[in-house]
C-alpha cells in the first residue's frame, strides 16, 4: 500500500518533469557563489560556538574545584585572578565577540559596526557576569548566599 503510493508519487513526477519544457534551466538558477572560508561567517560562527563551549567549560570546572576546595579544604574561593581564570574567562568572551560579528556580518552590517557593536556588548556582558561570580564566590566564602530574589 505505502510502496504503492511512494511509487505512484514518482511516476507522477517523472512524467510531469519529461514533459516539461524547461529550454534554459541554466537562465534560472544562479551560479553559486564560493567563498573562501577565511571569508565565510558561517565558518567563524562555528569557530565563536566552539570557542565559547570550549573555554565555557573550562570555566565551569574551575569554579567546580575552586567549591570543591572550598568544600573539602577550606581553600578560600575568592582570588579569581588567576590566569587559568582569567584566560578562559577572556577566550569565553572573545568567542562570544566572533558569534556576534559572523552573525551580523551574514545579515550585511558592515565588519567595523560589527566588531565595535560585538565588543562593547562582550565588554558589557564580562565585567558584569564576572562581579556577579565575585559577589557570589565571596557570599558562599562568608556563608551568606542570597537568594536569587534579593538580587533583583
Amino acid at each position: 500500500m505505502v510502496n504503492n503510493g511512494i511509487q505512484n508519487i514518482i511516476t507522477f513526477i517523472s512524467v510531469n518533469l519529461d514533459d516539461a519544457n524547461l529550454p534554459n534551466i541554466n537562465e534560472f538558477i544562479s551560479d553559486y557563489q564560493q567563498i573562501k572560508p577565511i571569508e565565510d561567517p558561517i565558518f567563524w560562527l562555528s569557530c565563536g560556538a566552539f570557542i565559547c563551549l570550549m573555554s565555557g567549560l573550562i570555566f565551569a570546572d574551575i569554579m567546580k574545584s575552586k567549591l570543591n576546595n572550598w568544600t573539602k579544604r577550606k581553600i578560600s574561593p575568592t582570588p579569581l585572578k588567576d590566569p587559568r581564570t582569567i584566560s578562559s574567562w577572556f577566550s569565553f568572551f572573545t568567542g562570544l565577540t566572533i558569534i556576534f560579528v559572523s552573525a551580523l556580518s551574514i545579515i550585511n552590517f558592515s565588519i567595523i559596526k560589527s566588531l565595535i557593536f560585538s565588543s562593547t556588548i562582550s565588554i558589557l556582558f564580562g565585567t558584569s557576569m564576572w562581579k556577579a561570580i565575585k559577589d557570589l564566590l565571596t557570599q558562599v566564602e562568608s556563608g551568606t548566599v542570597k537568594e536569587i530574589d534579593e538580587f533583583f
